[in-house]
């Protein structure tokens, strides 16, 4: 059976939106502080490597058939994506102070981690009440 990229979009888009964000965090760690203090760059790399775990991991499900497994990491992913999520929504309703703009602002943010929320999430659910799940 071939895999078809409307199935596995969600996890594609996940690939789009966490790839060039880790290597921005990753090249670029001052960018995404209020301040630049160095023992906070290796954070912010530590985290870039994690993005950049979770795009590989998108990339591996993304390839493959869509199963129960691939819909659990796809919760899995989608619950990483609401706290970028409820931090553009601060900063978006609230006024709240936020950096690393290299990718849009506030509004964009909300509108991709929005749409990724949404697409992995309704991919975990689908077939829920399935056997086996």
């Amino acid at each position: 059976m071939a895999v078809t990229i409307l199935s596995t979009l969600p996890f594609w888009l996940h690939l789009l939106i966490e790839l060039p964000a880790s290597l921005n965090f990753f090249l670029n760690p001052a960018e995404q502080l209020s301040s630049a203090a160095p023992q906070a760059h290796a954070l912010v790399r530590q985290y870039a490597v994690l993005l950049f775990a979770s795009s590989l991991v998108a990339l591996i499900f993304a390839t493959r058939q869509v199963d129960r497994t691939s819909r659990n990491v796809a919760g899995a992913l989608a619950v990483y994506h609401l706290a970028p999520l409820v931090r553009a929504v601060s900063r978006v309703f609230g006024g709240g102070v936020g950096y690393g703009k290299a990718f849009g602002g506030p509004w964009i943010h909300l509108a991709v981690h929005g749409l990724c929320f949404v697409g992995l999430s309704r991919m975990y659910l689908s077939r829920r009440w399935r056997r086996n799940f």
